[in-house]
């Protein structure tokens, strides 16, 4: 019953041992810096914070972190202040830290870590909605941040579908919502647009924008460590969402409606990830978000959960015997 230990702890144990995991597993981004992450998906805007970044090293993996470990804070006080875990609960923070910390060729910058951010803005967002007679201001909020998150990550475009689907399990139905969102979600890319008009390169900036939208043609074979990682991680992810989903059907209608917006991203990250080719890798880490949540709600809100702390621990075990595979091999 470690897990469960764990998220019992108290926020000073649990604190104590993030602190230790992430000395432990940056240690090698800082001996060994690598370059930025760059695909035919990244945005504008972080092709721009890339050109800034790169000639320096170091400086990218220490902004890499600090995105980390932002995300990983925020995402911890996002939770709290919905509910959904009680407050000395600091597991869902460490899951973050070491659901980007298993690959130590990625512990750099790269699109999803800044767009992330945006992403957890965008989420506070849509559960605020819940229990409001109008929310055009939380509409605006996560439409709007979905747009700019979009702009650092292409495929990030069709997670507007989340707002959507928040409205059919909020079980709202005003028109005026469905038009707000919409003009959220372009304003950041009517900026963009304007700029590319007076920088006159419009052409080239569109093609940059939709080219990646829709892409049918898979992605590149990955190796067999790589497949083994993200083949556990989707596993577990699984089991703990249904996990999580089922105990909420006896908690408050609040949770529950909040829960399944954690439902409704994995759901849209699955259709980007479909429409956009399969590119696994960077993807992959749109679905640390849920992640945490299910996995964090398996451990804390099972009441015998003998045989998930099983299956969670080999899944560290797993974690750990990667990370010295792939320090020392690559």
């Amino acid at each position: 019953m470690m897990l469960k230990w764990i998220s019992k702890s108290g926020t000073f144990i649990q604190f104590a041992i993030y602190f230790v995991i992430l000395v432990v597993v940056w240690i090698p981004a800082f001996v060994n810096p690598v370059l930025p992450v760059q695909t035919p998906s990244d945005g504008p805007l972080y092709g721009l914070l890339v050109s800034w970044l790169q000639p320096f090293k170091m400086l990218t993996s220490a902004i890499a972190l600090i995105l980390v470990v932002s995300q990983s804070l925020i995402l911890f006080y996002v939770f709290q202040d919905n509910g959904f875990f009680k407050r000395g609960n600091f597991l869902p923070a460490i899951i973050i830290l070491l659901a980007y910390s298993w690959n130590s060729n990625f512990q750099t910058m790269h699109a999803i870590l800044p767009a992330s951010i945006f992403i957890i803005i965008a989420l506070n967002s849509i559960m605020a909605m819940y229990g409001r007679q109008t929310a055009y201001q939380q509409v605006f909020i996560a439409a709007f941040s979905i747009g700019v998150a979009s702009l650092f990550y292409i495929p990030l475009a069709y997670l507007l579908v989340i707002i959507w689907f928040s409205f059919i399990t909020y079980r709202r139905s005003i028109w005026r919502e469905y038009v707000i969102s919409i003009i959220g979600y372009i304003l950041p890319f009517i900026y963009y647009v304007s700029w590319l008009f007076w920088d006159d390169n419009l052409k080239t900036g569109l093609e940059h924008l939709y080219r990646p939208l829709i892409n049918l043609t898979l992605s590149a074979r990955l190796s067999i460590i790589n497949m083994v990682w993200l083949s556990a991680s989707a596993l577990i992810m699984i089991v703990a969402m249904v996990a999580v989903l089922n105990i909420m059907s006896d908690k408050l209608i609040s949770l529950r409606r909040r829960s399944w917006i954690l439902f409704n991203f994995s759901l849209a990250a699955l259709i980007a990830t479909l429409l956009t080719g399969w590119p696994v890798l960077s993807v992959n880490y749109l679905f640390v978000i849920p992640f945490s949540f299910f996995l964090t709600g398996s451990i804390a809100l099972i009441k015998r959960p003998f045989w998930f702390e099983i299956f969670a621990l080999a899944y560290f075990l797993l974690f750990v015997l990667m990370r010295f595979y792939i320090v020392i091999y690559s």
